[in-house]
């Protein structure tokens, strides 16, 4: 029962009883005052006329007070709507999403009512907008709302969560297979054609699902959880879903606690470490020597620059990481005057439109000129940033450095990027040498190796491990070898005594 409805009633009741009992009081009193009663025959009518009328008053002012509380209602009712629902679409939002997780698991817990969560991100929505104009956009997403509640069922529950961001509620889902009948069918659903305005657009959308677990106490643990399962299905490629697995969880804890170390060390002074692998020029003779990432952690034991480059990007600290790496490289520099040496560079650090000059400051600064450093970069710099690259590479040129291109032929330009991009040497990714099928690898490197002379590069063959593939390389013309044949990567005071070693040997003797 409404406001008007609880309170209006009692009040007017009250009124009116207290108005015919001060009437009827003014009555008594004005009789016993008359003695012959003509008082009270005068004040009679007039009480009664003003009863009436102050009925009628307070029939009118009941019906106000139910009529502004049936609106006061409506508006309420509306405010909690708007609290609880995403304007855009109508869908149910974050806040209403959390309070039915909650009282799902506790069904859960009480009687084993099984659910799942499904978070949905769309794919290439950003490119929608950026085209098409964020009406467009919001035209999509209302879209893809009402394709998601077709495919539901009264029982389930859809959010709108963010931008591009849905989530699911799949109540009572019969095992496994239920849910991947589900998430299929939305990945199809929402990969059909879009028509907004005279254009067609289509988008993908990326799933992570989870079950609800004994080991997940609320509805910010469910959400967690398929949170980093849609991120793994964005990382495999997109428009495709995954289910959570602990293991996934697991990786997550091992990022945040490689990132509460990193943070740490680096603000100490300390981190990761270079170590340097020879290359070995057809001459035989040391080329020069590349600095690889290490790091061997004093609470967590070894941890692969694979692991490393990827958190020390997403948590804002790849450029710091960076630059206590080159200084690692000057100091190695300072020590060895003759000596090229080669470091990879993140594409991330490129984003920063100040990078050439910053770097070229901090390696002059410490006293090494900018010639005797490599920069390696891979394909994926120019794929991801090629508008901002191109000019930035051509700076760092101008200042003195060489740039060198790693891991060719592993991504997906590798002859427009030689043709467009700023390179001094090229690396052939191990792929090229097959020992299977011999004849077809000199053909395919001296292939490249004539591509990257005719544009004055060096071309340098990469994980050479054993003799036979040293030959392959030797054969197809490569300028320089790497790999654990000659040597592994070994710290800088290793380096030292492996170069007074073997720093003048021959190929063949090297190993």
């Amino acid at each position: 029962m409404g406001f008007s409805r609880r309170v209006g009633p009692p009040i007017v009741s009250a009124a009116v009883a207290t108005l015919v009992l001060t009437n009827f009081a003014m009555v008594l009193l004005a009789e016993r005052a008359s003695h012959d009663g003509h008082l009270f025959a005068s004040i009679w009518p007039i009480a009664l006329t003003s009863t009436v009328a102050v009925v009628l008053v307070m029939s009118f002012l009941f019906r106000s007070i139910v009529e502004m509380g049936a609106e006061l209602e409506r508006r309420e009712a509306e405010a909690q709507h708007q609290a609880l629902h995403d304007q855009l679409t109508g869908l149910a939002n974050r806040a209403l999403l959390e309070d039915r997780l909650e009282q799902a698991l506790c069904r859960y817990r009480r009687s084993g009512e099984q659910l799942a969560l499904l978070i949905l991100d769309l794919d290439r929505f950003k490119q929608v907008n950026d085209t098409l104009g964020h009406t467009a956009g919001d035209d999509m997403v209302r879209i893809v709302a009402e394709r998601l509640r077709a495919l539901l069922r009264d029982s389930d529950t859809v959010a709108r969560i963010g931008g591009d961001e849905f989530a699911i509620i799949q109540a009572r889902p019969r095992g496994e297979a239920d849910v991947r009948s589900l998430c299929e069918r939305i990945i199809e659903t929402v990969g059909e054609p879009y028509r907004l305005g005279e254009r067609e657009a289509r988008v993908g959308v990326s799933i992570g699902a989870v079950f609800a677990g004994p080991d997940i106490a609320t509805a910010t643990d469910l959400l967690r959880k398929a949170d980093i399962t849609m991120y793994r299905a964005k990382a495999a490629g997109r428009h495709c879903f995954r289910i959570f697995t602990e293991a996934m969880d697991a990786d997550v804890q091992r990022r945040d606690q490689i990132e509460t170390i990193l943070r740490a060390e680096l603000a100490a002074g300390g981190g990761p470490e270079l170590h340097f692998q020879p290359v070995i020029g057809g001459d035989g003779k040391i080329a020069s020597v590349e600095g690889l990432m290490r790091w061997d952690q004093a609470v967590v034991g070894p941890i692969a620059p694979a692991e490393i480059v990827p958190v020390a990007e997403e948590c804002g600290l790849i450029e710091q990481l960076g630059y206590n790496l080159v200084r690692q490289a000057c100091a190695l520099a300072r020590r060895f005057p003759d000596l090229s040496i080669s470091i990879n560079l993140s594409p991330v650090q490129f984003r920063t439109m100040d990078f050439p000059a910053v770097l070229r400051r901090l390696v002059e600064g410490e006293g090494v000129p900018c010639s005797q450093l490599e920069l390696e970069v891979t394909e994926q710099l120019f794929i991801d940033h090629g508008p901002l690259c191109e000019p930035a590479l051509q700076a760092l040129r101008e200042a003195g450095f060489r740039i060198c291109l790693d891991d060719f032929g592993t991504g997906y330009s590798s002859l427009s990027c030689l043709r467009r991009f700023p390179v001094d040497k090229v690396k052939l990714d191990h792929s090229f040498v097959d020992l299977a099928a011999r004849d077809q690898s000199i053909a395919l490197i001296r292939a490249a190796v004539t591509l990257g002379h005719a544009m004055n590069m060096e071309v340098i063959a990469e994980g050479i491990s054993c003799e036979a593939e040293e030959q392959i390389a030797l054969e197809a013309g490569c300028d320089g070898l790497q790999g654990h044949l000659y040597a592994r990567a070994m710290p800088a005071d290793q380096l030292q005594a492996w170069l007074a070693e073997a720093g003048k040997a021959r190929i063949s003797d090297a190993a």
